[in-house]
C-alpha cells in the first residue's frame, strides 16, 4: 500500500521519522505497529527511524525496523545503560549524557516550553546533573530524552525529526512521556500522527 503521507516524506532527502508510544501497548495492536513500520521502511528507503528504546510500543516499532535494516534505526536514551537488552544489534544508540553543555541547555529550553512541570524537572536536572541519584533527576532525564528525540543535536549527528507516528494510551493520550513528546513536536512544527489516523490508513487498505 501507499500511505497518504509517503509522497510528502519522499520529498525529503533523508527524513527522520519518530516511531514510539505507550508502554501499555495492547497485544492485539502489535501486528499493526509492525505493519506500519515495515510499510514506512519499504516506501521510504532513505528514511531514518528514531525511538526511545522503552518497553511496549517503542520496542515493537524498533524491532520491526531492525528486521528490515537495523542501520536505519536510532535509539535515544536517557542514560548509557538504559535498556541494553532491548537494543537491536546494528542500531545506533545515543545517550542524553553525551550532550555538550550548550546543547543540553537547548534541550532544557525545549522541555520548559512543553509545560511548567516538565520545565521544573528539566531545570532540576540542569542544576544537579545526571550524577545525582534521585527520582526527580531520573524523571527529568526521560523527559529531556523525549525532547532530544524531536529537536536533535548537531554535535551528536542527530537531525531534527521530520514527523512522528505514535501509539498513545487511549485512557490518557496526553499523558506520560509520549504526551510530552507530542507536545514538543507540535511546538517545533513537527507533525504528530496518532493511531486514530494511521490505523485508519491501514484498515482502509485492508478493505480495498
Amino acid at each position: 500500500m501507499t500511505l497518504p503521507i509517503s509522497a510528502t516524506l519522499a520529498s525529503h532527502s533523508r527524513p527522520v521519522i519518530l516511531l514510539e508510544g505507550t508502554r501499555k501497548l495492547p497485544a492485539e495492536n502489535r501486528p499493526e505497529l509492525v505493519r506500519l513500520a515495515e510499510i514506512l521502511c519499504d516506501e521510504l528507503p532513505h528514511a531514518v527511524f528514531r525511538s526511545g528504546n522503552a518497553e511496549g510500543a517503542d520496542e515493537v516499532f524498533a524491532n520491526a525496523v531492525a528486521g528490515v535494516d537495523p542501520s536505519r534505526l536510532e535509539l535515544v536514551v536517557p542514560t548509557a545503560g538504559m535498556g541494553r537488552g532491548r537494543r537491536p544489534a546494528g542500531s545506533r544508540c545515543v545517550s542524553l549524557e553525551t550532550l555538550s553543555p550548550a546543547e543540553l541547555e537547548h534541550v532544557v529550553v525545549a522541555t520548559r516550553q512543553a509545560g511548567r512541570d516538565a520545565g521544573r524537572l528539566a531545570d532540576y536536572y540542569l542544576n544537579h546533573g545526571p550524577q545525582t541519584r534521585s527520582a526527580a533527576v531520573s524523571k527529568a532525564a526521560f523527559l529531556l530524552r523525549d525532547s532530544l528525540k524531536v529537536i536533535g543535536a548537531p554535535t551528536l549527528g542527530l537531525r531534527p525529526a521530520t514527523i512522528g507516528f505514535f501509539f498513545v494510551n487511549p485512557v490518557a493520550p496526553a499523558g506520560g512521556g509520549t504526551g510530552h513528546t507530542i507536545r514538543v513536536c507540535e511546538l517545533n512544527g513537527v507533525r504528530a500522527i496518532v493511531q486514530s489516523e494511521w490505523l485508519s490508513w491501514l484498515h482502509s487498505d485492508a478493505k480495498a
